[in-house]
C-alpha cells in the first residue's frame, strides 16, 4: 500500500553535513595515466546477462583519485567530496576509488555533475569494500550518497576498465550460485535499525548502480528519492539505471524508488531497471513510483516477496511488488514476479498536473504464487491514457489471506481495478490457471466490459517457471518459505506462531527447517527444534531449454 516513510535521519545526512567522525588526514592518491578516455559505456541496456561479459565497458581510466580508507572507527565521512579534494578536476576525473576494507559507515556527498558522454565511475580498489555496522551500534544510517549526475557506482570486475577486483566478480560469467558475498561492494546492515537503508541516495539524478550486493537492511535495501526544493517545487529523478543488483533478505523492500508523499513529487522519467535479483524481502520486492516517460522494467526476478507478511511493520504491506505511474510510455516486460501474500503487483495510475498522457504496457511477464490477487489496479485516470496487458501468465493464485486477515474473502478474479480507472484497457493473449475469472464482468477470455477489451486470453494450465538453482530443499514451494516470527502481530490478538515439522523459515538471513512442531522457539537458540540449512544460492536464471527461457522471460544466460 502507498504510505509515508519517515527516514529523517538518513535524509538529513543526504542533504547536509550530518554529524559523524571524520576519517584521518591521510592524503588521497591522485594519478594521471597515459591519456584521458571519454569514459563512455560500451554496453547498452541489454535484457540478458552474458555468459562472460567482455572487459572494457568503461574504457581505460585516465585520471584517478583514491579516497582515504576507513578511519580508526571504520567510517568514511566525506559529505562534500569536492570541497575535501579541491585540487581535483571533477569534470574530467575518470575513476573515484574506494579502498578495500571494512567500513561501519560511508557518507559520500556533493558528487559532481558530469557530461553523459563522460561519467564518473566510482568503484572499489584493492579488494572488497564491506559496509557493516558494529553490533549494537546506535548510528542512524550506514551508507549515504548524494548529489551530482552522470556517475556510476559499480563493483564490477573489469580489468580493462580498472574497476572492481578479480577476487570479487559477483555473478560475472554467469556465476550466480557462488556470487553471495563476492561482489566488489557489499552492504550488510545486520538488521541493525528498523529505519536503516542498505544504501540511501538523495539529491542526484542520471546515475547508474550495478554489481552491488545489499543484504539484511533494517528497512529498504536501496532507497532513492529527491526532496522538495525550498520553494516547494521538485526536481526530477530522471535517467537512472539500476541493473545487475543482488538485494536479498531485507526487512522491508529491496528497492524503494520515488516518493509516496502528496503532489508534487519528483518525476522518474527514463528509469531503467533490469537484470536484478530482488529476493526474500519482508514486504515488497520492488516499490517504484512517480514513473514517467521512457521507464522500462525488464528481465528481473522479484522472488519470495512479503515473507514477513504475518508480522510486517503495518497492515497490508505484503504484495510482491508495487508500482505507480504518472505519464508517458512505460513498459514492464519479461519479468518474474514470484511469491507474495496480497497482490503480486499493486499497481496505481496517478498523473499529476502537467504530466503527458499514459501509455503503459505489461508484456511477457510471469506472475505466480500468492494468497490473494494477481493484480490490483488503482488510482484515477481516464480518457487519453492507455493500458495494455499482453502475453502475461498467472498461476498459483490460491486464496489464503484469511490466515492473517480473517474478514478477507477470495477476490474471484486475477485482475481487479478501481472504478476510478476509466481509461481504455486491452487484455490480449494472457493465460491464467484456476477457477477465477480474469476480470470482473467477463466469464471467458474475450469480450468487452466497460473500458476493458479482452481478446484471445486463455484459462488453462500454465507451466511453472523453474530456476537453475534456488538452493532451497528439493520440492520447496514458493509460499512455503516465510520469515520466522514468534507472533503473527498483524492477526487479531497477535497469536503465537506454531510451525509444523518441515516448515522453512528465514531468521537473520539464515535458513532453517523445523525438525518438529514448535512454538516460540527462535531457531538459532533451539537446534533440537530447528535444523540450520545452507543459505540459498539464488541462481535465479530461468532454467535453460524451458518454455520460459525460449520466451526470454527472467534472467537469462547467453553465449558471449
Amino acid at each position: 500500500m502507498l504510505r509515508s516513510l519517515c527516514v529523517l535521519c538518513l535524509m538529513a545526512c543526504l542533504t547536509s553535513a550530518c554529524s559523524g567522525d571524520s576519517p584521518g588526514d591521510e592524503g588521497p592518491d591522485l594519478q594521471a595515466d597515459a591519456g584521458p578516455t571519454d569514459g563512455g559505456s560500451t554496453q547498452g541496456d541489454g535484457g540478458v546477462a552474458g555468459a562472460c561479459e567482455p572487459f572494457g565497458r568503461f574504457g581505460a581510466p585516465g585520471t584517478t583519485l583514491t579516497l582515504p580508507g576507513p578511519s580508526a572507527n571504520g567510517e568514511m565521512y566525506i559529505p562534500d567530496v569536492q570541497a575535501r579534494f579541491p585540487s581535483t578536476n571533477w569534470s574530467t576525473l575518470d575513476r573515484l576509488y574506494i579502498p578495500a576494507g571494512n567500513y561501519t559507515l560511508i557518507n559520500l556527498g556533493n558528487l559532481p555533475h558530469r557530461q553523459a558522454s563522460r561519467p564518473l565511475v566510482i568503484t572499489n580498489t584493492g579488494g572488497q569494500v564491506v559496509i557493516r555496522p558494529n553490533p549494537g551500534s546506535s548510528q542512524g544510517y550506514i551508507w549515504a550518497m548524494s548529489g551530482g549526475s552522470n556517475w556510476v557506482l559499480t563493483g564490477r570486475y573489469d580489468a580493462d576498465s580498472g574497476t572492481g577486483h578479480a577476487d570479487f566478480p559477483g555473478h560475472r560469467c554467469g556465476a550466480y550460485a557462488t556470487s553471495r558475498e563476492r561482489y566488489g561492494i557489499l552492504s550488510d546492515d545486520i538488521f541493525l535499525g528498523d529505519g536503516h537503508m542498505g544504501l540511501g541516495i538523495g539529491g542526484a539524478h542520471s546515475f547508474e548502480l550495478e554489481y552491488l550486493e545489499i543484504t539484511r537492511a533494517g528497512f529498504a535495501g536501496l532507497r532513492i528519492l529527491r526532496e522538495k526544493n525550498s520553494d516547494g517545487t521538485v526536481s526530477p529523478l530522471n535517467d537512472i539505471k539500476l541493473h545487475d543488483l543482488y538485494i536479498h533478505d531485507t526487512a522491508s523492500e529491496a528497492i524503494y524508488f520515488g516518493s509516496t508523499q502528496g503532489a508534487p513529487t519528483p518525476l522518474g522519467s527514463n528509469l531503467k531497471v533490469y537484470n536484478n535479483r530482488l529476493v526474500r524481502t519482508g514486504t515488497e520486492s520492488l516499490q517504484i513510483q512517480n514513473l514517467g516517460d521512457g521507464t522500462e522494467v525488464h528481465h528481473n526476478v522479484f522472488a519470495y516477496g512479503a515473507i514477513d507478511w504475518r508480522a510486517a511493520f503495518a497492515n497490508y504491506q505484503d504484495n510482491n511488488s508495487q508500482a505507480q505511474v504518472r505519464g508517458g510510455t512505460i513498459r514492464f516486460h519479461h519479468n518474474v514476479f514470484v511469491g507474495g501474500a496480497g497482490a503480486l503487483l499493486n499497481f496505481f495510475a496517478q498523473p499529476e498536473t502537467g504530466d503527458v498522457p499514459l501509455n503503459v504496457e505489461f508484456t511477457d511477464n510471469y506472475f505466480a504464487d500468492t494468497l490473494s490477487l494477481g493484480i490490483w489496479f488503482g488510482g484515477t485516470v481516464g480518457a487519453g491514457a492507455r493500458f495494455n496487458w499482453e502475453r502475461n501468465a498467472f498461476r498459483g493464485l490460491e486464496f489464503g489471506y484469511q490466515g492473517v486477515y480473517p474478514t478477507a474473502t477470495d477476490p474471484g478474479v486475477v485482475l481487479s481495478k478501481a472504478g476510478t480507472i476509466t481509461a481504455p484497457i486491452t487484455l490480449k493473449e494472457n493465460r491464467w490457471e484456476g477457477s477465477r475469472r480474469f476480470i470482473s464482468g467477463l466469464t471467458g477470455g474475450s469480450g468487452t466490459v466497460g473500458s476493458v477489451t479482452a481478446t484471445g486470453n486463455v484459462n488453462g494450465a500454465v507451466t511453472a517457471l523453474t530456476f537453475v538453482d534456488t538452493g532451497l530443499p528439493a520440492g520447496t514451494t514458493t509460499r512455503q518459505l516465510e520469515r520466522w516470527t514468534d507472533k503473527a502481530t498483524l492477526a487479531p490478538g497477535s497469536p503465537e506462531m506454531t510451525y509444523a515439522a518441515g516448515a522453512l523459515v528465514m531468521h537473520d538471513g539464515q535458513l532453517y527447517r523445523a525438525r518438529v512442531q514448535n512454538t516460540n522457539k527462535p531457531p538459532p537458540a533451539n537446534s533440537a527444534q530447528w535444523e540450520h540449512l545452507p543459505v540459498p544460492v539464488d541462481d535465479l536464471r530461468t532454467a535453460p531449454g524451458t518454455e520460459w527461457a525460449q520466451r526470454g522471460v527472467g534472467l537469462l544466460d547467453v553465449a558471449p
